[in-house]
């Protein structure tokens, strides 16, 4: 039986995962501050710049050869023709991360200081048994962290270590806040290669089959193992408007389709079982902060909700991405 994926999500940009949680804590775009933490000003967007920090950001060689300059243009031709994925991880990590600043901004999320003092203290005891794994009892943090940073420890937490833990926190928040925002959905789906086959499987279905196992004997999506189930779809997540339509029209326990829609020129047929309808949440945001945090300790941020937020944001802000020569440009799918 071959495997026909199912593919309704909105489209991804190729190349751009999940990648983003493990990139923000090692590669430092947030040292722009801690300024959206409660009780402080708000962080500014990266590359905005105020006051007389503009000296900085002037473009200027990144090595001088023999009197010869290397400009910030080469370096990023040179990165992008010869590491092409990694320059195109380091986008999506710029990108995103820029994205979820703005949305903070736009709607108020914040990272409470309680929350960003604890995930650094945790990070420092992480480093310091992973350190005692590799050297033994014996290793010395604070000694790694000047020979590398060349600064204290306090320096080094306060400066480097905690804005990157506040860019992954205040991203979270800013995922977790937009999906519980909008109505969602759980469902199961089968997924079929021709309309023939896709009205038997619904005949049975309608005659009292089992869902699940009907799922599992003649789904050719990988969701046909999990008896047909899906990640919560929000409003705004699907690629078909018409399919996101039928399924938030149907009451739970109904079935939908089959619905007929092409992927990359391919027909699929997709039925779908509605299991129930979860309200989206109501309320100001600063009503709702301690409720945020409980729903992120019970179940964190995980790849697929990343995924869709990401899709979803990119399409409402009409990202593009560009070549360093200024052509349109299409990221290298991930490997």
């Amino acid at each position: 039986m071959r495997s026909v994926r199912w593919s309704a999500w909105r489209s991804r940009p190729a190349g751009l995962g999940w990648r983003w949680l493990l990139g923000l804590a090692v590669a430092g775009f947030a040292v722009a501050g801690l300024g959206a933490c409660q009780g402080t000003a708000p962080m500014r967007p990266l590359g905005v710049v105020s006051g007389n920090e503009g000296a900085a950001d002037k473009p200027g060689p990144v090595a001088v050869i023999g009197g010869a300059p290397i400009s910030k243009a080469a370096l990023a031709d040179f990165w992008f023709e010869r590491y092409p994925q990694e320059y195109a991880r380091t986008v999506a990590a710029l990108l995103d991360e820029r994205l979820a600043i703005e949305e903070a901004h736009r709607v108020g999320v914040r990272v409470p200081r309680a929350v960003l003092t604890k995930a650094t203290q945790r990070e420092v005891k992480a480093r310091r048994q992973q350190l005692a794994q590799v050297y033994g009892e014996h290793a010395d943090l604070d000694a790694e962290v000047r020979r590398a940073y060349g600064t204290d420890l306090a320096t080094w937490q306060r400066t480097v270590l905690a804005p990157r833990l506040h860019a992954q926190l205040l991203m979270e928040r800013v995922i977790r806040w937009d999906t519980r925002r909008r109505p969602r959905v759980e469902a199961r789906v089968i997924v079929l290669d021709s309309a023939a086959r896709a009205q038997r499987v619904r005949a049975k279905l309608d005659a009292g089959a089992d869902f699940s196992l009907t799922a599992a004997k003649e789904s050719l999506d990988p969701s046909g193992k999990r008896g047909g189930v899906l990640p919560r779809i929000g409003k705004g997540d699907l690629a078909f408007p018409g399919v996101e339509a039928r399924l938030f029209a149907a009451p739970a326990g109904s079935l939908v389709g089959p619905l007929e829609v092409r992927v990359e020129g391919t027909a699929q047929f997709q039925i779908y079982k509605v299991i129930r309808n979860v309200p989206a949440w109501q309320g100001a945001l600063d009503t709702q902060w301690q409720r945020l945090e409980d729903d992120l300790l019970a179940a964190p941020v995980d790849a697929g909700e990343f995924q869709r937020w990401q899709a979803r944001v990119r399409r409402e802000r009409g990202v593009k991405l560009y070549r360093p020569d200024g052509r349109i440009w299409t990221p290298p799918a991930a490997r």
